[in-house]
């Protein structure tokens, strides 16, 4: 299928000749499509902030569809990058995606601002050096919740469902990797593909005696997943402590039934009580009405990081290298908290483990809302691991 290619500018309706232009990759139509709005708006409302201009030049943004789709998305940065001339490119968002458009940048040397894509290996074994990821990689917040579990909520028999493709993978692995290590027992790893409709096989099969099941579901399948969780009573038997689940996009279609539970480990929770956070969910509530989602916030972090960047060395993205090493050296506090870059070129940065709770928001109302209820700071992608054991024991697979 030919890529979809939506070509815009936010803010000034003509641009210079001497415009920096961006080139976003995310997914504007199809089952994630609005996950790739909030992205995308995220990316807006920063630029928008500051006059859409970057190193004394004016940004031009051109966004291109990407449908969640690999082909479509190498399509896209192929566009993007020989039809367009971006200076640099920024996304996908679907983790299987990533790969196929960090092998556009390296082809090219257009440099690559990977995000919220969090396929584990492009910043450990298929590292490309002109891709530089600004989001998280998938396991990275999986690991100080699998300590969470153990620790914290002192469970010792859980079982997790998880999505069968390479983010749910390495994201529930990730988990079982430390639970297990404290002594905590995996009673079963439910694998659902992602063509998974009806959640009802799956959830039957949760062995008795478990404590608590523990999901890594994405997209539409969340609202199916808890529709079939309340509907067969499950919550009456088992808790359930979501991993990754109830994220702001999936909370606008639930209820009071899911207010208490613990809903995703996340580099970004919307209730972070900080002078950026308050600013942000200010600015974005006022400009889009509704309750940021992790997309929006990555993507308004990674404008905000870019932006520092090419002002630190005046405009002169057409210098790839130095372009791409001026990202490296900038440090910024976004919305979510500090964020520098590791070695290898992902971001150390929080995890907040998050509870859905019900907040009396000023403009909004009555709004269901992710809260953080711990938080680990200085989160690294190899964890307590050094670079060199972590990348010796090989990728998370099933």
């Amino acid at each position: 299928m030919a890529a979809a290619f939506v070509a815009g500018v936010f803010g000034a309706s003509a641009v210079s000749a001497d415009a920096i232009r961006i080139g976003v990759m995310l997914p504007m139509t199809g089952g994630l499509a609005q996950s790739g709005l909030d992205a995308r708006n995220g990316f807006e409302l920063y630029w928008n902030q500051v006059g859409n201009e970057a190193g004394g030049r004016e940004v031009e943004i051109i966004v291109a569809d990407t449908v969640c789709n690999p082909d479509n998305a190498i399509n896209a940065a192929r566009r993007l990058a020989f039809n367009d001339e971006v200076d640099f490119l920024v996304g996908p968002l679907c983790g299987h995606e990533g790969p196929a458009v960090a092998q556009v940048s390296g082809e090219t040397g257009v440099p690559l601002l990977l995000v919220p894509a969090a396929a584990d290996s492009q910043t450990k074994w298929d590292r490309i050096p002109t891709v530089i990821r600004t989001g998280f990689s998938s396991s990275q917040d999986a690991h100080p919740f699998g300590e969470y579990l153990y620790n914290e909520l002192g469970l010792r028999n859980v079982t997790f469902l998880g999505q069968d493709y390479s983010y749910g993978q390495e994201k529930t692995l990730g988990a079982v990797a430390t639970f297990e290590a404290l002594g905590g027992t995996v009673d079963e790893i439910l694998w659902a593909p992602l063509s998974t409709t009806d959640y009802a096989p799956f959830l039957a099969s949760i062995p008795q005696g478990t404590e608590a099941v523990v999901p890594v579901v994405v997209g539409v399948h969340r609202n199916r997943f808890i529709e079939t969780w309340f509907d067969f009573g499950y919550d009456r038997q088992f808790d359930l402590i979501g991993l990754n689940l109830l994220q702001a996009d999936a909370l606008v279609d639930m209820d009071d039934r899911v207010v208490g539970l613990i809903s995703v480990a996340q580099n970004y929770s919307q209730g972070i009580d900080t002078p950026e956070n308050q600013a942000f969910m200010d600015a974005y509530v006022e400009a889009y009405g509704m309750i940021p989602s992790y997309f929006a916030e990555m993507m308004f972090s990674t404008a905000m990081w870019a932006h520092e960047a090419i002002d630190s060395i005046d405009g002169n993205v057409e210098d790839r290298d130095v372009f791409l090493q001026a990202v490296r050296d900038t440090e910024i506090v976004g919305p979510r908290g500090p964020l520098r870059l590791d070695d290898y070129d992902n971001p150390i940065q929080t995890t907040y483990i998050s509870r859905v709770e019900r907040v009396d928001h000023p403009t909004l109302g009555s709004v269901l809302m992710n809260v953080p209820v711990a938080s680990f700071p200085d989160v690294s992608q190899f964890w307590t691991w050094t670079p060199e054991e972590f990348l010796e024991r090989g990728p998370y697979t099933r």
